[in-house]
């Protein structure tokens, strides 16, 4: 295989994995507290011994450089159930998993058979002491205050823990809309400046109408390439069919 060859499929490559996160980015766009995730790619530069000389140029790949994590926040929307809670700021609620701790910005909690206020999948929300919150059969008057104070007729009964990172790109996200710090990245508790809404979520921060876009946009990249790949193979085969012929 020549490198007009190998330049296209590694571009192809990128296309396929950027067509891939965006499919998944529209299939989110409906998801609480859904961040979005973005392809980065970049020139892999190949000095070749053809390259050298006056009138050459190396050769540019494509290169898959990783990927970006888009945290801005989604629009919020009330509910006006009580334990729907959305976050305005940089800041994570804090939950335990049977893997550890974890992080989310999706709030959609409830209590379970236990009265303890739990995730849709059962992780236990935690206050800033690290335990989770109970409560009694009978309380009823529940509310949450924009410090992220938990309050019930009998009182405080506990603060939410509340996350936030030195570096957002760090983390790792596990499955759906939970993440997962890794070492190295500071975390602290107890951001000032995040507000609690009660009665509300935060939905999905994707643009469905950008990310068609790209997906149309991908899509027809990915086709110009793969025409250059069969243009570039029956030229090959032309020229190989005239040398035949000429031999």
């Amino acid at each position: 295989m020549d490198n007009t060859n190998y330049i296209a499929l590694s571009r192809q490559m990128a296309l396929w994995k950027q067509m891939d996160m965006v499919s998944n980015n529209m299939a989110n766009m409906n998801t609480t507290g859904y961040k979005q995730d973005d392809a980065v790619f970049t020139s892999y530069l190949v000095q070749t011994p053809e390259a050298k000389g006056v009138g050459s140029a190396p050769l540019f790949f494509t290169e898959d450089f990783g990927n970006f994590q888009d945290f801005a926040e989604g629009p919020i929307v009330e509910t006006g159930n009580t334990f729907d809670l959305a976050i305005k700021g940089d800041a994570f609620f804090c939950v335990e998993t049977d893997q550890g701790e974890k992080y989310t910005r999706k709030g959609v909690f409830s209590l379970n058979a236990d009265g303890m206020m739990v995730t849709e999948d059962g992780a236990a929300v935690l206050s800033e002491n690290g335990t989770p919150f109970f409560f009694a059969p009978g309380e009823k008057e529940i509310s949450i205050t924009e410090s992220g104070d938990v309050i019930t007729e009998n009182g405080i009964i506990g603060r939410l823990k509340l996350a936030s990172f030195a570096d957002n790109q760090k983390l790792l996200k596990t499955a759906g809309t939970m993440f997962e710090n890794v070492a190295g990245n500071a975390m602290q508790t107890g951001n000032e400046d995040a507000i609690i809404v009660q009665g509300a979520l935060e939905k999905s921060n994707v643009n469905p109408i950008l990310e068609m876009t790209k997906l149309i946009k991908v899509q027809r990249s990915y086709e110009y390439v793969q025409q250059m790949i069969d243009q570039e193979h029956d030229r090959i085969s032309n020229t190989i069919s005239t040398y035949a012929e000429l031999a």
